[in-house]
């Protein structure tokens, strides 16, 4: 694999990225309402697609499920062989601080079928119940509140911006 291989992945985190910000401003024919569990899941999807990404730089095959921080602790290894390039660990461990990772881990988390077969967890896609019935949805749902969505922008604008200044730098070290 070559650092060449992660650019698709890292060219579509940066378009679902631009999705979720777009989404944010509630484009027509959508409700307010309707813009939160949208972003929220574009923004999950840039984190994978980055992270998987850079999984690719460093010469591994990832794994195509949605819960790529599992691979964070491997990146975060130095003497882990998922970290080919031995000169980002210092750059990944600031990247993935220990709050990052916890939310990340929590922003994967709302992505369907991250919980297993639960039907009482809250997820960008589906419904889901509350005391056995089905009751709760993702358009309009506290989960989903405009400053928590911002929140994740944010966070997925700094993972993916940060994997891919490194994927670049990569290049240096790997240029076929």
């Amino acid at each position: 694999m070559s650092v060449y291989e992660a650019t698709p992945w890292l060219r579509q985190a940066e378009s679902d990225l631009r999705v979720a910000e777009a989404l944010r401003q509630v484009p027509r024919p959508m409700r307010p309402e309707d813009a939160g569990c949208h972003a929220a899941a574009m923004c999950a999807q840039t984190v994978e697609k980055a992270i998987k990404g850079y999984m690719i730089v460093n010469g591994s095959s990832p794994k195509m499920d949605h819960r790529p921080d599992k691979y964070i602790h491997a990146l975060l290894n130095k003497g882990d062989p998922l970290l080919r390039h031995k000169e980002h660990h210092p750059h990944l461990s600031k990247l993935f601080d220990i709050s990052t990772r916890r939310a990340v881990g929590d922003l994967l988390a709302l992505t369907p079928g991250a919980s297993g077969q639960r039907t009482d967890a809250v997820n960008t896609e589906y419904p889901w119940q509350a005391k056995g019935e089905w009751r709760e949805n993702p358009v309009g749902s506290l989960a989903f509140l405009d400053s928590q969505v911002e929140y994740w922008i944010r966070l997925a604008r700094r993972v993916k911006d940060g994997l891919h200044k490194l994927a670049i730098a990569a290049q240096r070290y790997d240029p076929d």
